[in-house]
């Protein structure tokens, strides 16, 4: 039996900027709770006892939230000073796991419960799934149910190949073979690279249908939060999303509709429509008239009369003014959003939304995107913000402005 797992979450995460430009990437709030609460409760539904986290960036913030147990697991740190590579982490865990097999994860991304408890049962495996971006990732040969080869980000792949998720469970022996590799030119030790031991031993490829959602880019909170509420009410995620429930104060004159759930201390105003599935966080107002539609609100926001927010995640103390509209939008801690603000998320038909990312343009593969805005920026009235453009932390879009280009 696994009793231990590795999660690895030391890296700066630069391609989730502006949203990790000041926080861990594992600290973002998926469905109003970080992903690696998620991925602790996911590790104790599969039988891990004992969790082993490499910190590196912002550590104090991932030790001060989650200290040393979380509802019964508990929990080491292990220092990752440089970014040496995936199995450079993995050997600053050594002392922790030494003669024991034990898992390995990302801390980036969501694992749901089901994923995490097939991957655990048996030595060696590795989770891997269907991507409809496969060349973002390691795509994989599988051939009677066990991985025979990874291919490293490829330039091609067939669509809707198979990934490696970068979930494994290893033998003992993995640290033996980690401490034996050669770096490679950048200097790094990359965990993949034992992969010539572990398909000597048969590694076994564990298929997930829908237990993975990768976080690499900013707008994967919205998609992976979509995920979650998508699957809401199902066995599948009943360990980590809280029923729809109304627990605050809703106006008779309030309409709810669908799966929605309403937390302590929040006040829904008079002709407020809330469109499930919803969440709305503790102590937040959302004020007469607004409609919030398959959107997650954090704790503490405040929505003005009359804004429209559809398919958005609102992170923590977000204020939005009055007649605003907000749609398919990822928004920081501690955002003001003025008066009559409008985010457009739609490009002409038959064109996905492109973002730039590392002074790259990406191709989202999404339809629909509208902003990313990072912690505590300011965007002024009656602003206009178009598809795929990102405001980054503190920074301040004066009143009036079309924001049709990264604001850094």
């Amino acid at each position: 039996m696994v009793r231990k797992a590795v999660i690895l979450a030391a890296g700066l995460s630069t391609r989730t900027y502006p949203l990790t430009v000041k926080k861990p990437k594992p600290l973002l709030k998926l469905a109003n709770e970080p992903n690696l609460s998620h991925i602790l409760r996911g590790l104790k539904f599969a039988g891990i006892e004992h969790v082993i986290i490499v910190v590196g960036f912002e550590r104090q913030q991932i030790e001060g939230k989650f200290g040393n147990s979380f509802e019964g697991i508990r929990i080491d740190y292990t220092l990752q000073e440089q970014a040496l590579g995936t199995g450079h982490a993995v050997l600053q865990a050594e002392s922790f796991v030494k003669g024991e097999p034990f898992m390995v994860l990302n801390g980036d991304d969501l694992l749901l419960p089901d994923a995490l408890r097939d991957g655990s049962k048996t030595v060696p495996s590795l989770i891997v799934a269907w991507h409809h971006q496969p060349q973002r990732f390691g795509v994989v040969d599988v051939a009677n149910g066990y991985v025979h080869r990874i291919h490293e980000k490829p330039k091609e792949a067939p669509p809707k190949a198979m990934v490696s998720t970068g979930a494994w469970t290893l033998p003992p022996e993995a640290i033996d073979w980690l401490k034996k590799l050669k770096p490679a030119e950048d200097n790094e030790i990359r965990l993949p690279d034992i992969m010539p031991n572990l398909v000597q031993i048969g590694l076994k490829a564990v298929v997930t249908e829908d237990g993975w959602m990768p976080v690499t880019y900013p707008w994967d909170v919205l998609l992976a939060t979509k995920h979650l509420l998508n699957l809401w009410g199902s066995r599948k995620v009943e360990i980590l999303l809280k029923p729809a429930k109304v627990l605050g104060e809703v106006s008779p004159m309030a309409e709810l509709v669908g799966e929605v759930r309403i937390e302590e201390g929040v006040k829904i105003g008079a002709g407020a429509k809330v469109v499930g599935p919803a969440i709305v966080g503790k102590g937040s107002v959302v004020e007469e008239g607004c409609d919030v539609v398959r959107t997650v609100i954090g704790e503490n926001c405040h929505i003005k009369r009359g804004s429209h927010l559809e398919d958005c995640v609102l992170l923590d103390n977000v204020k939005v003014g009055e007649d605003a509209e907000l749609e398919w939008s990822v928004i920081g801690d501690n955002v003001v959003i003025g008066n009559g603000v409008k985010v457009f998320s739609k490009v002409p038909t038959g064109i996905t939304v492109r973002s730039v990312i590392k002074s790259q343009l990406i191709d989202t593969g999404m339809e629909r995107l509208g902003c990313i805005i990072g912690d505590n920026a300011r965007i002024g009235d009656r602003s206009i913000l178009y598809p795929g453009t990102k405001v980054w932390v503190d920074k301040v879009v004066f009143p009036k402005t079309e924001v049709v280009e990264d604001v850094k």
